[in-house]
């Protein structure tokens, strides 16, 4: 009778490790193969845009709160299914955390998973958001928004990716060198700090280029930027900046790019007139990729009040004039109480070719002014856990912490597990740390781990710290440079160009704080840390004080930077001016 009932637990527990592998199991992407040859593109041929069915609800904030899920990213497969990454509001101090759906036969989407959120104390500890998202290599390269400015209204913001061979993740982030731990921006914005800076990415592959397209708001303007690079898995440290493919204006939002296989056109969607009862849909087209002009304005059929939109496409960022083919909007009624309270909308599209002229739609047309579109929702299934803090200092000691961990249901709610026993801590450095029942306990050995937590199939992470007892938190006033470095080595500017850089520094302090410091940051004292640029030669470039460079003549300097009169490095500048042919 023993040995029968312990091969009866012998076959439970191999039936659960074959259900556990089973459930992992990563399926196969049912990509196209009817992919046509790359074609020259005919400057005579436009694409028209028009709305072909009633919009499809897909998300709507809960009745007597907020919540959005904007900025979709959509692929489609050829079996019909797709993936649909959103913005969402975030929790725990971070403003935006991405999450992903899926759906058989892109109209009803299932369940809601969040997939990226940001690192503690790294160069996106605010934020993730505005999801780009492009297959290939046998990867799923998911871009996104952020910055470390969190008190002057998300400004400054980078351009990061991370990576996943599954739609639903995990997903690992680019780190500068290679993928997984802290993230490291792939495009750096590098002038004017006040400014929105980079984000919003949108990615194609055409060939063996892939074309990275993003936003980049700076004193000068509001345009889409595209940067290239080669299919490498480390292709974040090759990109190259190609030119501003398109000036916005009339309140354009960010740019979702496509390759039309059909006629060898990129095309560009973007909201425009956004947040207002006049907006609509931009459509750009461009034969080398780089380059893009507007062709057409389309509002008729389409939900007023929109912006930061979407459009479907292949794992490639291409599509055919054959597929089921369609946009995702965020939008509102316009109340001036609904700020930050948005629905989400799907509309089917076609796109249509034709010679001559490009022909703009009616400016008769109009979009439909959509009230009333709170619901109730379902708030019982959770869709992210997370500990209740993601940043913990502790003093060593023989106590054991109460640690509270929590899952979130689809308005962001936050609810406490009940059943820790089903937590699993893992990932840490042992010697630091070691967890039971009854919370997390110090070991004595000071220092800092990542810790990671699954529960229920769902994952998070987070920093724990440990002090020991001379480890005092300081004030501004107590506080050291530990560290002062360049945050870029090399500036280019030209004298017959827009853009002027700011050179910024990157700065540690002894109690563990760090930031981007070029004066006139009121995260970090100017009168404790003031800092100085010391150009080599004047009459090359001058430095401002904030750090911005006013190019002078051709040629290249020196700059020294210098904190608190003692730590100091030096960058390259090099002027030119392109007007001038050699």
């Amino acid at each position: 009778m023993k040995k029968l009932i312990s091969f009866m637990i012998l076959l439970l527990m191999l039936c659960a490790v074959v259900f556990e592998a089973s459930c992992s199991r990563e399926k196969a992407i049912p990509l196209f193969d009817d992919e046509l040859p790359l074609t020259e593109a005919d400057p005579n041929v436009h694409l028209k845009v028009t709305a072909a069915d009633a919009p499809n609800i897909i998300y709507t904030p809960p009745v007597g709160s907020g919540g959005y899920r904007y900025g979709p990213s959509i692929i489609y497969y050829a079996d019909g299914s797709c993936d649909a990454w959103f913005s969402t509001n975030g929790s725990l101090g971070e403003w935006d955390w991405i999450t992903v759906r899926h759906s058989d036969n892109g109209v009803d989407f299932g369940d809601e998973r969040v997939v990226l959120v940001p690192n503690p104390n790294s160069m996106d500890k605010y934020s993730c958001c505005d999801p780009g998202v492009v297959f290939f290599g046998g990867y799923y390269y998911l871009g996104y928004t952020s910055t470390i400015e969190g008190l002057r209204g998300g400004v400054n913001n980078n351009v990061f990716v991370a990576r996943s061979k599954n739609a639903f993740g995990p997903y690992e982030k680019w780190n500068g060198t290679g993928w997984g731990g802290d993230p490291a921006p792939i495009i750096y914005y590098d002038e004017h700090d006040l400014k929105y800076g980079a984000g919003e990415p949108s990615f194609v592959v055409a060939g063996d280029t892939l074309y990275v397209y993003y936003t980049w708001a700076c004193p000068d303007g509001n345009y889409t930027m595209v940067s290239t690079s080669d299919l490498g898995e480390d292709w974040p440290a090759r990109l190259q900046y190609r030119g501003e493919a398109i000036t916005k204006y009339d309140s354009q939002d960010s740019s979702d790019m496509v390759y039309v296989e059909d006629t060898g056109k990129f095309m560009a969607f973007m909201t425009q007139k956004r947040f207002s009862e006049e907006s609509g849909i931009a459509v750009f087209e461009s034969e080398d990729g780089i380059n893009f002009y507007q062709t057409d304005f389309v509002r008729k059929d389409l939900y007023a009040y929109c912006h930061n939109m979407g459009v479907a496409k292949r794992p490639d960022g291409h599509i055919q004039l054959k597929d089921r083919l369609f946009v995702g909007y965020a939008f509102s009624d316009g109340a001036s109480g609904n700020w930050g309270k948005w629905a989400t909308a799907f509309q089917k599209i076609s796109v249509e070719p034709y010679e001559g002229n490009p022909v703009y739609a009616p400016e008769s047309d109009r979009s439909i002014v959509k009230d009333d579109y709170f619901k109730e929702i379902d708030t019982s299934k959770p869709i992210a856990i997370s500990c209740s803090t993601r940043i913990i200092q502790r003093y060593i000691s023989n106590e054991c912490s109460i640690l509270p961990m929590i899952w979130f249901d689809s308005a962001l709610g936050g609810h406490q597990i009940e059943d820790m026993q089903n937590v699993k801590f893992y990932g840490y450095d042992k010697e630091m740390l070691s967890f039971s029942k009854d919370g997390m306990r110090l070991l004595g050995k000071p220092g800092f781990t990542v810790v990671k937590a699954k529960y229920k199939g769902f994952e998070t992470f987070f920093n724990v710290y440990a002090l020991d007892l001379q480890d005092q938190l300081m004030d501004d006033y107590k506080k050291t440079v530990v560290e002062f470095k360049p945050v870029k080595e090399l500036y280019e500017v030209d004298l017959a160009k827009k853009h002027r850089p700011q050179i910024r520094g990157l700065i540690t302090f002894s109690d563990r704080t760090w930031g981007e410091i070029f004066n006139e940051n009121e995260l970090i004292s100017v009168k404790k840390f003031p800092v100085t640029f010391v150009p080599s030669d004047e009459k090359i470039a001058k430095v401002s004080d904030r750090g911005m460079i006013i190019p002078v003549s051709p040629g290249e300097i020196t700059v020294t930077v210098t904190v608190c009169g003692e730590q100091s490095f030096d960058v390259k500048v090099v002027v030119k001016d392109s007007s001038v042919k050699n």
